[in-house]
């Protein structure tokens, strides 16, 4: 049983390593070059975009659920049962999709919070950096 522990606490590490986010988020900024720190910073940017927007998509899908049953109402009274069952099934599939989304979100991207923390991370190394070299001029 050990040594399969001790596989499964290599592999974590290797997956962790080979994110190099995750990697900074461990060790601290401290140990990066600025030229490093400024290739994470684009890495951030892009990793916090795809965030917000997924988050964006997430929050319009379940918002929209409520308007299925709306749909689903005008339907039946219209007579149109066929399409008033497939906006009914619409309403617990928004949910569904909303739920597996946020889910994928918190495996993914470790929330929001988390990007954040490294967000700060980076930004106040490389401000640290910017001192010390003016203070050394």
């Amino acid at each position: 049983m050990a040594p399969r522990n001790l596989e499964q606490m290599l592999h974590h590490i290797e997956a962790r390593a080979e994110d190099e986010l995750a990697f900074l988020a461990d060790t601290g900024a401290e140990y990066f070059s600025t030229a490093q720190l400024i290739k994470l910073k684009g890495q951030w940017q892009v990793k916090r975009q795809l965030f917000l927007q997924l988050n964006f998509v997430l929050i319009r899908t379940v918002a929209f659920s409520p308007i299925t049953l709306a749909l689903w109402m005008i339907c039946s009274y219209l007579g149109m049962r066929m399409l008033g069952w497939f906006f009914l099934i619409l309403f617990p599939f928004a949910f569904l999709l909303f739920f597996a989304g946020q889910i994928f979100i918190r495996y993914a991207f470790q929330g929001n919070g988390h990007h954040e923390d490294i967000g700060q991370m980076i930004d106040c190394e490389l401000e640290n950096r910017r001192k010390n070299r003016k203070n050394a001029r």
